[in-house]
């Protein structure tokens, strides 16, 4: 019976050593940061900032791999099926959560085949209208809404994103209808909106911040729990009278499964610290993010599991399917 103690304890001895090896030597070589989405938008602006950041941690280049397509499933795709040591990892946002409820077989599960490392950014979602627009405040849209059912046109870029499926919560919470426009991307819908051919969007903060400033869209509400820094005088959505409507556009990063957590652990401070540092803040508000890092993998995994939940819910209720 000793003897069986003591190999156990050798074993565990072992293992902590190994693990402790692994965390000392990571990373010795460069680093991939796949980011599932074309150059630019805020999914690309987060990672370059993260991966600037632990380049100069590491010692080792971290690079940011653009690999767009499927609404971010490629990209995705290819990192859950890398080899999990570190040395590729996913910048992933809004889109990660809701891929397995949108599609059939969008090429991963993301619970099942990532393990998380750390929320990094966020960015709000905000309710705008065209000036002419007859609604100063979200109750007078759900009003006029009411008043009108089909009459108004809401913007997005494209069906099954964020923004889309942030409008189409807001339709559930309140019991109003609009008409969808999709467009390619969020920025040409925005466009549009300031031209006054759509007249509503539950848009990011990149894509109407300057718009918005110029006087060309109305605020109406922001879909976050607090009030925005960039918009501090605009109610949140529970505030203006619409309950359980959280729609926070979110960036964080994640490893695949299998991953040893000595080196999620290590990761998760480097991006904490990066993230938090006031030139990375900086960056991420010039861009129209806020910086949110998590304080534990496992704080940003609960987070990740809730955002799957509650997505899938506003698919389902909303019949939303994609090819």
């Amino acid at each position: 019976m000793k003897l069986q103690h003591l190999s156990v304890s050798l074993f565990v001895l072992a293992a902590a050593v190994s693990f402790g090896a692994i965390a000392a030597d990571y990373p010795d070589k460069p680093i991939r940061m796949v980011v599932p989405w074309s150059p630019g938008g805020g999914s690309d602006v987060s990672g370059r900032i993260i991966a600037a950041k632990l380049t100069e941690a590491f010692g080792q280049q971290v690079v940011v791999d653009n690999r767009p397509g499927a609404a971010g499933n490629i990209g995705t795709a290819i990192t859950a099926k890398a080899p999990a040591d570190g040395y590729t990892v996913l910048l992933a946002d809004t889109g990660f959560s809701t891929g397995i409820s949108l599609y059939k077989d969008a090429g991963y599960h993301p619970v099942k085949d990532f393990a998380p490392v750390s929320l990094a950014a966020i960015t709000p979602i905000i309710a705008v209208v065209h000036p002419s627009v007859k609604a100063t405040t979200v109750s007078e849209l759900i009003a006029l809404a009411k008043a009108e059912p089909g009459k108004l046109n809401y913007g997005s870029g494209g069906t099954g994103g964020s923004v889309h499926l942030a409008s189409e919560m807001f339709l559930l919470r309140t019991g109003t209808k609009m008409i969808h426009v999709p467009y390619k991307g969020s920025g040409p819908a925005a466009v549009d909106l300031a031209g006054g051919l759509v007249q509503v969007m539950f848009a990011t903060a990149p894509a109407v911040m300057p718009l918005i400033r110029g006087n060309r869209l109305r605020p109406l509400g922001v879909a976050s729990n607090a009030r925005s820094v960039f918009l501090p005088d605009v109610p949140t959505m529970k505030e203006a009278g619409v309950a359980d409507f959280v729609a926070d556009n979110w960036y964080g990063v994640l490893v695949p499964t299998g991953t040893p957590k000595p080196v999620i652990e290590r990761l998760q401070r480097e991006i904490a610290k990066a993230v938090g540092q006031s030139d990375a803040k900086e960056r991420f508000f010039g861009a129209g993010l806020v910086a949110r890092p998590s304080k534990t993998s496992l704080e940003f995994g609960a987070f990740v599991e809730n955002d799957v939940a509650r997505w899938a819910t506003v698919i389902k209720q909303a019949n939303i399917k994609m090819e």
